[in-house]
């Protein structure tokens, strides 16, 4: 099951977010079935990702908000996520 959403929080400029833009922007994305516990966003704004009590990561497209791709397999809730800058 893919979800689906809506994001409007990427900039244009490779690796520039502006905290205040963020802030008043509107990103819905749907498709855990538990609390998401952590979101991070790609150095280069291409992509999102997010972890839940649902025991899943996923990735987003960070212009689009469509998902791209469901990581299982965790034991337990996934308390943390982030993109390694290499």
């Amino acid at each position: 099951h893919k979800g689906t959403g809506s994001c409007s929080c990427a900039k244009q400029n490779v690796g520039e977010w502006d905290e205040e833009l963020f802030r008043d922007s509107e990103c819905t994305l749907t498709g855990h079935t538990a609390a998401v516990n952590s979101v991070a966003f790609s150095l280069d704004g291409e992509w999102i990702v997010s972890g839940s009590d649902d025991k899943l990561v996923k990735l987003w497209d960070a212009r689009t908000g469509e998902e791209v791709r469901t990581l299982t397999g965790h034991w337990g809730s996934v308390a943390s996520v982030a993109f390694s800058p290499d």
